[in-house]
């Protein structure tokens, strides 16, 4: 099973990093709920951020965001309210992946793990493809709403 693969090593930079940007894009603190396998799926109308990686790890992450959340984090990144998703909202959304995934990147590299990560790719939920595989999820609350980080690795 792909989740016996899943370390602290490897979930850390991605808990690290999602903390990090939310705080200095939206100012908002997350605070992490239980972790847990589940398989993969997503509600119709979330936000989701699809990030490969490759080199030392290889898998994919993905930031699954509330369709709520995700404006709230549109609003804070571009200072005004919005009240649906355009591409503009979803610029600014695969941008907060981007910097999540280089702030992930640097952490790993701390540690002497290697990785790439692909660029972000957006999608909503209901466009998801799931091929069935099982996803090590980390939720997230804050004041603006949830969201969780999905991580799938290969063994």
């Amino acid at each position: 099973m792909a989740g016996d693969g899943v370390k602290a090593e490897h979930v850390n930079p991605f808990i690290i990093s999602v903390c990090k940007i939310m705080k200095d894009m939206c100012m908002t603190d997350l605070k992490i709920g239980k972790p847990s396998m589940r398989k993969g799926g997503y509600i119709a109308d979330s936000s989701l951020i699809k990030l490969g990686l490759v080199g030392n790890l290889t898998g994919e992450v993905v930031l699954n965001i509330d369709h709520n959340t995700a404006l709230g984090i549109v609003s804070k990144m571009i200072m005004m309210p919005v009240d649906s998703i355009d591409e503009m909202g979803q610029s600014a959304i695969s941008e907060l992946g981007n910097m999540i995934a280089g702030n992930a990147a640097t952490v790993f590299a701390n540690s002497s793990i290697i990785i790439d990560i692909t660029t972000p790719t957006y999608c909503i939920g209901a466009d998801y493809i799931d091929d069935g595989k099982e996803l090590f999820s980390i939720p997230f609350t804050s004041d603006i709403g949830d969201l969780s980080v999905d991580i799938f690795l290969n063994s």
